[in-house]
């Protein structure tokens, strides 16, 4: 009866230690699979921070752009004025009319640059 007491015990213990041995297996496997999903994530940020990079160096450009357009309207606008004062100062149209036609040319010229830089501002804004 002893001896199948111990034959019955031999045979738990190697039971158990199967299904030890499966568990670890399983939680080896787990784990592999953890770290390359951490390594893929890291690989990932690493991605999107350089894009992120990337699009803040764009975001920059794009706002010395402006800047530089922003710039050139203010300075067209004021010359415009600028035009439209001395037309408007003309004193019984005492400037040739070659010239105020030149003026008003100039005028419309200018006009038409800065509504083109506005569309063109506009259409940049879409994307």
């Amino acid at each position: 009866m002893h001896q199948k007491t111990t034959d019955l015990s031999k045979e738990y213990f190697k039971e158990q230690k199967n299904q030890i041995r499966i568990t670890h297996d399983e939680l080896l496997s787990k784990t592999k699979q953890l770290i390359s999903k951490i390594k893929d994530t890291k690989s990932e940020n690493s991605i999107l921070k350089e894009n992120i990079k990337n699009l803040n160096l764009k975001i920059s450009e794009l706002k010395l752009q402006l800047t530089k357009i922003n710039t050139e309207i203010i300075n067209k606008e004021k010359e415009i004025s600028e035009l439209k004062n001395m037309v408007l100062n003309s004193t019984n149209n005492k400037i040739p009319v070659k010239d105020k036609e030149e003026v008003k040319t100039r005028i419309k010229d200018l006009i038409s640059r800065i509504d083109n830089h506005l569309e063109q501002h506009g259409s940049n804004e879409s994307y």
